[in-house]
């Protein structure tokens, strides 16, 4: 995408949509997104708001993504995954505008509020003295979401049939990634046999449910904003969807370790083991495919690379691996 051409248009559609007196003065590249563009837009009245733009040519991540049923970067899932949370006491940014028609330009994009203050990363390393209001307002959010049920697994715009299990879907991805890992690094040959062999065990002793949870599908600390009267507000929802509450919660272990150990779940240890091997998996050939497309933040990467082969090899043992 041409930076100067997108400004121009942006411009012209800041009018269309909030009204002549608004006026588009400067647009800045918010980095952090892996699926998306995102901008913060700022008016000459004060006036900011976010502008996400969906174009699959700026997407860092092809493997897995293009044939999976389960998608996290569709402007369509942003929009109805918004309007859900939103009606069911969820924070998160409103929604001002969104265009997918491609009518005007070659990519999708969406107009949302701007939550003034910072990410929950920040908060965590630099204000511990506001955690409490904040892990309060989460868990609220989170609990809240967590109330949305279904007895069907799926996204909102596609839903599964009542034959669909969940558990061999995410024994399939782990399969993927577990080849993708096995001709991009085959140094962790055993590694990779032992994770394999665990988790079959696992799938053998699980059945399949009734009824689902909705989820985020992705919270980590750099997925909330914190408002500066401590309010958190859930960002990057376009991979919500119905499954088990395990996927969640085994992920929020891994993202925000002790600090919402407080949730009050009824949670099956075979599935939040078996979900966590998957997350472990998920994220190292993601973080695989970001290093070979020489993603911006190469040291997160490398961080990433490191930490999920570590949580990997304390699921087989390290005696099993070396």
């Amino acid at each position: 995408m041409e930076t100067d051409k997108v400004e121009q248009f942006m411009k012209l559609k800041t009018k269309v949509v909030f009204g002549d007196s608004f006026i588009l003065n400067r647009m800045t590249r918010i980095l952090g997104g892996a699926q998306k563009h995102t901008y913060l837009a700022e008016t000459k009245s004060g006036f900011c708001f976010i502008i996400y733009i969906w174009d699959k040519s700026t997407s860092y991540f092809t493997y897995n993504e293009e044939k999976d049923i389960f998608s996290s970067s569709s402007s369509m899932l942003f929009e109805l995954n918004n309007n859900l949370m939103l009606q069911h006491n969820v924070l998160t940014p409103k929604l001002y505008f969104m265009d997918r028609s491609k009518e005007e330009q070659d990519y999708e994009y969406a107009f949302a509020e701007y939550i003034d203050g910072t990410d929950m990363d920040h908060i965590i390393s630099q204000q511990e003295d506001r955690l409490p209001g904040v892990l309060s307002s989460l868990k609220t959010s989170i609990n809240n979401l967590h109330k949305i049920k279904s007895d069907l697994v799926g996204q909102l715009n596609r839903m599964q049939t009542k034959e669909f299990d969940v558990l061999e879907y995410s024994l399939k991805a782990a399969q993927k990634n577990i080849e993708y890992l096995k001709a991009a690094d085959g140094s962790n040959k055993k590694l990779h046999m032992g994770v394999w062999d665990k988790l079959l065990k696992l799938s053998s002793v699980m059945v399949k449910r009734q009824e689902y949870t909705f989820i985020h599908g992705e919270l980590g600390p750099n997925h909330v904003m914190v408002d500066n009267y401590d309010n958190a507000y859930l960002i990057d929802i376009e991979g919500g969807k119905y499954c088990d509450l395990e996927e969640e919660l085994s992920f929020l272990n891994i993202r925000f370790g002790r600090l919402l150990q407080n949730l009050e779940m009824d949670l099956d240890s075979d599935r939040m083991e078996f979900y966590h091997i998957g997350h472990c998996l998920n994220n190292l050939s993601g973080a695989i495919q970001l290093k070979l497309k020489d993603y911006y933040d190469m040291d997160d990467v490398n961080g990433m690379i490191h930490y999920f082969n570590g949580l990997l090899k304390e699921v087989v043992g390290q005696q099993a691996v070396d």
